[in-house]
């Protein structure tokens, strides 16, 4: 009898870098396994990596790019010792079919695991080797201005490259999320990189086969983007070409992936507050400026009712002692996205 191992979590461990805390999580799904590692920094900003690992050696180019890994070894040890075990098993073959298909299916995944091997076979049927899919959320209403609150990567790339970007910083000078920031057409690099040839962020992404590369952005709402920067190893102009190309289609997945991201926060907000349908439109109407007369007409009640049953009855769920203090509160966990 050939043994079996059930998709879902592995293995997970947390630490204390710092006054900076790391979680790391070892999963499986029907199509592979991904590391996910979460960094929530002092000021509350928090970076969540999903990667692929098609072999130990990604576990071992992952864990050695992390600059906090000599206080993360014993957690990326139970890392390893888990996925040696589970990877024994011989997962069956996954067919994702023709991208326009594929695209399609991406609101079906039940994981961000799935979703990114679903996005890194649909990348490559559309001349991308690698990609990093971005899903940001800044403070205030405006993606051109404020602060990134919480970033999400998924990472159809080289392990070790997110590692480095991300502790060096390379996100605060990263041309692509500037323009991405204020536009919402596709470019390839060339149109839009700031940095001279021999720039290190240039360079550095060389190295890891970043060489040709074309940005897709994807807004949805006030504050909230997702980017989807896809690269191949072709020097330009053959490269860019061949991704310029299949930009249609690549719009399409950035967008896909936006979509799922937005509906998977909004279910998982949803299931912790126990909110209703109704309530959640409530919070969505004072999110967009109306007022307990807004909410009163559109359900055919008091004013009197709203403040004294359905407020309260939200702020017990969300746990605050004001109508503001539940909105904002939902506003930042994605639920009125």
């Amino acid at each position: 009898m050939s043994q079996t191992i059930q998709p879902g979590k592995l293995y997970e461990g947390e630490c204390e870098v710092f006054k900076e805390h790391v979680r790391l999580c070892l999963a499986l799904d029907a199509s592979g396994f991904v590391i996910e590692r979460e960094l929530r920094q002092r000021d509350g900003t928090i970076f969540n990596q999903v990667v692929p690992v098609d072999r130990e050696a990604d576990l071992f180019d992952f864990s050695a790019a992390d600059p906090y890994e000599p206080k993360l070894q014993r957690i990326y040890e139970a890392l390893r010792r888990h996925y040696v075990e589970a990877s024994a098993i011989e997962l069956p073959p996954v067919d994702h079919g023709d991208p326009i298909h594929a695209i399609g299916e991406l609101a079906a995944c039940r994981s961000e695991g799935q979703l990114l091997f679903k996005a890194r076979a649909i990348v490559a049927a559309l001349g991308g080797t690698q990609f990093v899919y971005q899903w940001l959320r800044f403070d205030g209403d405006s993606t051109a201005s404020g602060d990134a609150m919480e970033t999400r990567y998924l990472a159809g790339c080289r392990p070790a490259w997110l590692q480095q970007y991300l502790a060096r910083l390379w996100y605060m000078n990263d041309a692509w999320i500037v323009y991405a920031r204020n536009n919402i057409a596709p470019a390839v690099t060339s149109q839009i990189n700031l940095h001279r040839e021999d720039h290190w962020l240039r360079t550095e992404a060389k190295s890891h086969g970043f060489v040709s590369g074309i940005v897709l952005p994807a807004h949805i709402n006030r504050g909230l983007i997702g980017v989807l920067q896809v690269s191949n190893d072709i020097a330009a102009p053959a490269g860019e070409q061949t991704l310029w190309e299949n930009r249609v289609l690549l719009r399409a997945l950035s967008a896909a992936l936006l979509d799922w991201q937005v509906s998977h926060v909004r279910k998982t907000a949803e299931f912790a507050y126990h909110l209703t349908a109704d309530e959640t439109i409530v919070l969505k109407t004072l999110r967009y400026g109306g007022d307990a007369g807004n909410v009163a007409e559109q359900f055919g009640i008091s004013i009197h009712t709203v403040y004294k049953s359905i407020y309260q009855r939200i702020n017990r769920k969300i746990g605050v002692s004001r109508i503001n203090e539940a909105v904002e509160k939902a506003t930042i966990a994605g639920l009125l996205d």
